[in-house]
């Protein structure tokens, strides 16, 4: 009931596309933290990724898996540090949220220091660049279960039509 009650306090309304989206502590170990990020969907998505930046680390591009309808989230473990968090609606109608922190979503670490940042959030190349690699992948998926497709439902069977005109040795019979 608590656990309950917290989220609902710590849930942040992103707008754009998006409800209320919540990060929670699993647990914790000495360099890291298992974290579950949660974020809400008020319009129509094909997926949600989200963005984790801070500072000098490179960016964490993470695929949030549907847990109910218009609901998507991740458990990932993650360095103690406040990532910016930004989450990227793909489908009909693409968009992004406005960057807010871990610490901001809800993320508390019971009283112990956690690397914190004052990052804006992924730059644009860095969104065009992991878009790019998305719908790359997506086009080879595509390509392939065509592949697929085509090989399983075949054309026509050219080992069949071949025995027939000719005999079991493959000379053609003489009658």
């Amino acid at each position: 009931m608590v656990k309950a009650l917290a989220l609902v306090l710590f849930a942040v309304e992103l707008g754009a596309g998006f409800g209320t989206a919540s990060a929670e502590l699993v647990s914790t170990s000495s360099n890291a933290v298992e974290v579950d990020i949660r974020v809400e969907v008020v319009e129509s998505a094909e997926s949600v990724i989200a963005h984790l930046v801070f500072e000098d680390e490179p960016e964490l591009v993470l695929p949030l898996l549907q847990r109910e309808a218009g609901v998507f989230g991740i458990r990932t473990e993650l360095k103690r540090v406040n990532y910016q968090v930004v989450f990227e609606l793909l489908g009909p109608d693409p968009q992004q949220s406005q960057p807010h922190s871990l610490m901001a979503l809800g993320l508390e670490i019971d009283g112990e220091s956690v690397g914190t940042t004052t990052t804006s959030g992924p730059s644009s190349e860095a969104i065009d660049e992991a878009s790019n690699w998305l719908w790359l992948a997506l086009a080879f998926g595509a390509a392939a279960l065509s592949a697929l497709a085509f090989w399983v439902l075949g054309g026509d069977d050219q080992s069949s039509s071949d025995t027939d005109s000719t005999g079991a040795d493959g000379d053609e019979s003489l009658a």
